[in-house]
């Protein structure tokens, strides 16, 4: 093994925005952590070094030490796509592959990389340059232009197949680029990059099986089975010692379930693990008469309220209080939803809180299959059921209704029943098609006071941040 590993972004993580707006593609929440753990596990002597967008440098530093960040890399190193999704076997055999020297691709795209020394100080060099500050130009350019396509459409003209799946709802796959006929997995390597291979004399090889996530949709409908691979990879099971199990809890298949350190589970929950793993991590509560219907994890300190209904493939990030419905939904970090409401196949950011009795549609009346804003315009997902997804920083009011494939950006505040629209720009405050702009200064004193609730101390680094994707915003016309 590799004495450095490197988890790096590519180009596509605008794919992904409002997600990857304020965190890199890699720290993406999926299954019982991120892509970037996954990624990692089993390597624990390593040295890890994160290659990210510029702007995001400084708050991933706060929480990476000791990985650096952004920084020349030393000696040989194993370099992974952070959009990379492994299950099963595929890392081991994707490494099986790469011997010393050896650039493993899929189409256009980097997949893995084994490099020496000095191959390794020019390739984390070229990776750096391609997220660069200076590429945000062509990232905004592109979503003006998607942007300016999309308004001046036709609404009523008849949309162009891009396939014959295109338009039927279907069960997705790392295919999805040629199912779409977008992002085309044709594209070929960077000319820099092809100069860089042949001075240094290395090998390329093609890695037509490897799996890189190329749309946000993609992180729930996958999260059931990575759930389930975590639960398999994971030498921990059944109770901790000291976790508290009340008299009253109904646990069906036991040997599914992980009950973490300083866990309590109350009287009258239910975990059903019949369908799947159910993994409850440290110091988690399930409070009383909730159920759980796995595949499931519940992070460590999170609290899953009183009658809750959590159901299979959904993820609750560390520090998150979810009540009510849910089903195959990722809650990443510090995200509350307390109170009655369903959310389904949806994704919500970090410090998100949805107001009581809010709902979202995760099904098209007629059955058809959805469409959703990605990379500035509405594009065709292919999936019959995909709900919601919602930037962090992100908060709604009592009864707030969401249509299906409604994406809400960063740090955007929400309210009332009447529905926005299916695209809401990050800093959008008020209700249906009452919008206007959230102020910077009002959002990051509201950031700042739910974050010191948690003892989690907003920092001139996150000042920046915020700065920095309100200015994108701006250049991008409200186009993320």
């Amino acid at each position: 093994m590799s004495a450095v590993i490197c988890i790096f972004e590519d180009k596509k993580y605008s794919n992904f925005f409002p997600l990857s707006l304020c965190q890199p593609l890699f720290d993406l929440r999926l299954g019982c952590g991120t892509l970037r753990s996954r990624l990692l596990d089993g390597m624990p002597r390593a040295r890890i070094s994160l290659i990210c967008r510029e702007y995001l440098a400084d708050v991933v530093r706060l929480a990476a030490a000791p990985a650096t960040v952004n920084e020349p890399v030393a000696g040989a190193t194993l370099f992974l796509n952070g959009r990379l999704l492994c299950t099963g076997e595929q890392r081991k055999r994707l490494l099986e592959r790469l011997e010393e020297d050896t650039v493993a691709v899929k189409g256009g795209f980097v997949v893995a990389a084994r490099l020496g020394k000095a191959a390794s100080a020019d390739f984390s060099d070229y990776l750096r340059r391609r997220v660069a500050d200076e590429t945000l130009d062509g990232v905004c350019d592109a979503l003006l232009e998607a942007g300016r396509a999309s308004a001046s459409a036709e609404p009523s003209a008849p949309r162009k197949r891009k396939s014959s799946r295109a338009s039927a709802p279907s069960k997705g796959s790392h295919e999805d680029e040629h199912v779409l006929g977008q992002d085309s997995m044709e594209e070929k390597l960077s000319l820099e990059l092809e100069a860089l291979i042949e001075k240094a004399g290395l090998r390329r090889v093609e890695v037509p099986e490897a799996r890189l996530l190329s749309f946000p949709w993609q992180l729930i409908e996958y999260n059931a089975d990575v759930i389930a691979d975590d639960f398999a990879r994971s030498p921990v099971r059944g109770q901790a010692e000291d976790c508290v199990v009340y008299a009253g809890v109904q646990i069906v298949n036991p040997e599914l379930v992980v009950i973490g350190e300083k866990a309590v589970i109350r009287a009258g929950a239910v975990l059903d693990a019949s369908a799947g793993p159910i993994v409850i991590a440290d110091r988690a509560e399930v409070m009383p008469n909730a159920t759980i219907v796995g595949p499931v994890s519940v992070g460590a300190d999170a609290i899953v309220k009183t009658g809750a209904k959590i159901l299979t493939g959904t993820s609750v990030g560390p520090v998150c209080k979810v009540g009510g419905e849910v089903e195959e939904t990722i809650f990443a970090a510090y995200a509350n939803k307390q109170h009655d409401g369903f959310l389904g196949h949806s994704y919500i950011g970090e410090w998100v809180n949805i107001g009581a009795a809010s709902n979202n549609s995760d099904l098209k009346n007629n059955y058809s299959a959805v469409r959703m804003w990605c990379a500035g315009a509405e594009r065709e997902t292919g999936r019959q059921f995909l709900g919601l997804l919602m930037g962090d920083h992100t908060k709604t009011g009592i009864n707030t209704l969401f249509n299906t494939g409604t994406v809400v950006g960063f740090n955007c505040n929400v309210f009332s029943s009447e529905m926005p629209a299916k695209f809401v720009p990050s800093f959008s405050w008020g209700h249906g098609s009452e919008m206007t702009r959230y102020e910077l200064d009002k959002a990051m004193h509201t950031a700042s006071v739910v974050m010191e609730r948690r003892q989690v101390r907003f920092t001139p680094a996150h000042r920046a941040l915020f700065e920095k994707i309100f200015e994108l915003r701006e250049r991008t016309n409200g186009n993320i």
